[in-house]
Parts: structure tokens; sequence; C-alpha cells
């Protein structure tokens, strides 16, 4: 019997843009690198890309190429972006538990750079109108798994999930996003008490848990409950801890395209891996695994993997 999971968070519209009008330069004023355009001048755009996106959306998508039976919870508005939502879900076969919203359903920018770094300028709307009591509890029951990702929410409601998930038996990933971190840690810890795993990049680890040390962090998340704490650190790779061991994946070579969605993508192949009985090692490959196929491809999930062609790629990126 396949294995139900159920992919809390955003969904948007996605438009990728590229031109060469677009400059980039060392920022005078904070860390990193600005994008710019030229104030009061009309630029030709040379290539664009029309897609979806956002943390439900594009999980519940690698989960059912996975073989999961995927349910995506989102909220979405009253508007042409979500009907042509809905359609790609439905032809997709994947389970649309939605949240109306008096808000336009979300939106993106996605203004890409040669070797596939990109800045993302986001109306996020019904993303972050959630009603918890428009929530459908009685179909969440049955779930093996909750992925809870990034969108408008408070404490309580998260703490709402988290409780659910255990009164359940429900195996909670938590991946949090910018709004959800704000709320800080301590007003979380019983979300993070509950999870099974937490998966977030290094910067957002040291950010949420004020610590200057990547394995300090992780160590403080799984202290607080979280059985395993992934850590992704771009072309570094990544880390997973268990309580007892850090173990590391180095990430493969491979051309870049488009990062957008490497992050879900990664959660995707990782959680996939620990549904099959895999060891972590093996689940940290699966993750790398999605993510690098991702950014081959242009959009956030047209390079996800399915169960049958990801240990291809493993092999594949191994004998290079």
């Amino acid at each position: 019997m396949k294995s139900r999971i159920a992919c809390i968070g955003s969904a948007t519209q996605d438009i990728f843009v590229k031109t060469p009008e677009i400059h980039f330069r060392k920022s005078k004023t904070r860390k990193g690198i600005d994008l710019c355009l030229k104030l009061g001048k009309k630029f030709d755009i040379e290539e664009i890309h029309f897609d979806f996106g956002g943390g439900a959306l594009n999980t519940s998508m690698g989960f059912k190429k996975m073989g999961f039976d995927a349910y995506t919870v989102i909220s979405l508005g009253n508007d042409s972006i979500a009907k042509k939502i809905e359609m790609l879900l439905k032809i997709e076969k994947i389970n649309l538990v939605e949240v109306r919203s008096e808000k336009e359903t979300g939106f993106s920018v996605i203004f890409r750079k040669p070797k596939g770094d990109r800045t993302i300028m986001t109306y996020r709307g019904a993303n972050n109108e959630w009603d918890e009591k428009k929530m459908q509890w009685d179909k969440l029951k049955k779930m093996n798994w909750i992925y809870l990702s990034s969108f408008g929410t408070n404490s309580g409601f998260l703490e709402k999930i988290a409780l659910f998930c255990k009164k359940n038996k429900i195996k909670l990933v938590f991946n949090p996003g910018a709004s959800q971190r704000k709320i800080g840690l301590e007003k979380l810890k019983n979300v993070v008490k509950n999870c099974y795993a937490i998966i977030l990049n290094k910067e957002e680890t040291c950010e949420w848990t004020k610590k200057n040390n990547e394995l300090d962090a992780m160590r403080e998340l799984n202290e607080m409950g979280t059985k395993i704490v992934v850590l992704t650190d771009g072309r570094k790779g990544s880390i997973a801890f268990n309580g007892k061991k850090f173990f590391r994946q180095k990430a493969f070579d491979v051309e870049r395209k488009d990062v957008t969605g490497a992050g879900d993508a990664f959660s995707v192949g990782f959680i996939s891996a620990l549904d099959r009985k895999k060891p972590i090692p093996y689940a940290l490959k699966w993750g790398t695994a999605s993510a690098c196929s991702v950014i081959t491809k242009i959009g956030a999930h047209n390079g996800l993997l399915s169960f049958e062609k990801v240990e291809k790629f493993v092999k594949k990126c191994e004998k290079k």
C-alpha cells in the first residue's frame, strides 16, 4: 500500500525571466550581490518561462513521482491562477485539500542569472491568508506523513498541526520559511519537539537557533526533540544528525540552470528514502540526487525524479 503524505504550505504562479539588461554587482550596503536595472528604461526579455511553484505544490508533485499518495494543502484565491493550479493537480493526480481566501493566489517573478542563481519577487496573497477553521482535518488523519513548509501563520496554528500529528501518529517533517522562523524558536518549541525531521539550509539553521556553528545548531534542535535534523549547504552538500552521529554527503557535479525548487526536491528525495526504510546516508544521496536533477532544468519541478530514476541518477553521478 502506498504511503500517504500531505504537503502543507504555499502555491504560486511563477514567471522566469532572463534579460541581458540585468547587471550584478557586489553590494555596497549589505552582504551579497545586488541585482541592478537602469531606472526609466524599457528592456527586452531574452527568455521567459511560465510555471507553478511554492513549497507545498513542489513537494506534493515530487512525492507523487516517488510513488506516494500525495495531497497538497494550500490556500487559493478565486481567480484564474487558482483554476490553473487546480487543473495541474488534477492532471498530476494529486489530491487537493484547499483553504479558500479572499486574496489573490500567490504569484512570483523570478530573475534568472547565469549558472542557476536567481532573485525572486513574490506576492504571497492567499498564502498568507489561512483560516485554520477551514482546515479539513478529517482528510489529514489518514496520512503517514505531513510535510509542513512556508506559509503565513502563527505559532498556535503550527502547534495545533504538530499536536495533531502526535495524536494521530503521523510523522511530521518541518521546513520552516522565513515568516515561521521569525516567530522564534522558543515559541515553536512544541512544534520542534514533535518533529520527526527538520530540514533547513545552513544560514537558516544558524539564524533560527542563534548559533554561530551549524553543528551546535543541529544539536540544539535534536535536543529539543526532533529525531533527525538535516542541513543543506548548496554546492558543499548536506549534513544529517540523528542525536548520535553526523552524516555528510557531497553535492553532485551537474550543470546548473536554475536553483529554484532545489531545497524542496532535496526534501522529497530524503523523506522518500526514509519512507522506504533506507538508512540516513542513503537518504542524503536520494535528496542530493533529487535536488541536483531539478537544478539542471528551468522551473521548480521539471527535473523531479521518480523512484526508478533516483538510484540511476546517484550511480551516474558517483561514477564521474
